[in-house]
């Protein structure tokens, strides 16, 4: 075969190749950040002590015995070891299929979960689970918050609740939610379903986050519970904090958004102490020179 024609085919093998790659690129849907083999790690924090505060003042208000309420309390049962959960995204489809609530793109995962000092260990594997459109016409929590794990223990008979949390939300969303559709359908069910007095749903669109903060007058005994959640640019969760009078029960975040937060929190002292460095450094090259 002459070289011309050699070359020939490749080049038309060439044309080809990337006329395909940008049809995938095309066909895969706009709305889904992640890609096949991401792997994503979070760093969690368990304190079981606001949530047991939350189920006592519930109760205490709807008025059960001591002993009912003291049973509750003793089933509570969060694993505070646990400090990090990790998804290894295996498979990404390229185009979308109908789920529960709407057209979205099944993810394959393994989901890990990591307890101090001990290794990661593999919890669900070959997982699947649907990034949404998010062109429904309903948004409620559910579409940002978990679940809770509970336990039977057959041979002690207890019943272990609240021991961390599970589920696929709300680790990825779509980067194209209708955030605004967000704050009114929440607000809404709240003050309307749920009967709360004060209702605080604020949405950040750009950095896509999102507070609920819940709160009802006529009880003083209960306080206020709070949900605050972050994503980035591609729909990846950044942060989660679910709160019971200001004090956290669980925190969910990234490394990076941890430093971001430390540097937010810290940066008067930051600035001070850079401010101090630099001053030490001035004074040091001063000596020198005047020793020269």
């Amino acid at each position: 075969m002459k070289k011309s024609k050699i070359y020939n085919m490749l080049l038309l093998m060439g044309v080809l190749f990337l006329t395909l790659s940008v049809f995938t690129l095309a066909a895969t849907p706009s709305y889904v950040g992640i890609e096949a083999n991401d792997t994503y790690t979070w760093e969690t924090t368990y304190d079981e002590g606001p949530w047991k505060d939350y189920v006592e003042d519930n109760m205490e208000d709807d008025h059960y015995s001591e002993a009912v309420i003291e049973l509750a309390l003793d089933q509570i049962d969060m694993n505070e070891d646990i400090e990090g959960i990790k998804i290894v995204v295996l498979d990404v489809d390229d185009e979308e299929k109908e789920t529960f609530y709407d057209d979205g793109v099944r993810i394959i995962y393994n989901y890990y979960m990591k307890e101090v000092d001990e290794d990661w260990d593999l919890e669900e594997e070959d997982e699947t689970f649907a990034i949404w459109k998010y062109d429904y016409d309903v948004y409620t929590m559910g579409f940002f918050a978990f679940d809770w794990a509970s336990s039977y223990d057959k041979d002690k008979g207890e019943l272990h609740v609240m021991e961390f949390l599970e589920g696929e939300n709300p680790w990825f969303i779509s980067t194209k939610v209708a955030w605004k559709e967000v704050e009114e359908e929440i607000e809404e069910k709240y003050e309307d379903d749920y009967h709360y007095d004060e209702v605080s749903v604020k949405v950040d669109r750009d950095n896509d986050r999102l507070e609920v903060f819940l709160d009802r007058d006529e009880d003083d005994d209960i306080e206020e519970i709070g949900w605050i959640i972050d994503y980035d640019n591609n729909g990846v969760l950044e942060y989660y904090e679910y709160s019971y009078d200001g004090e956290p029960i669980v925190i969910v975040q990234t490394q990076l958004k941890r430093a971001r937060i430390f540097i937010e929190d810290n940066m008067l002292w930051i600035i001070l102490g850079s401010i101090g460095v630099v001053a030490v450094i001035v004074v040091i090259v001063v000596v020198i020179i005047k020793k020269k």
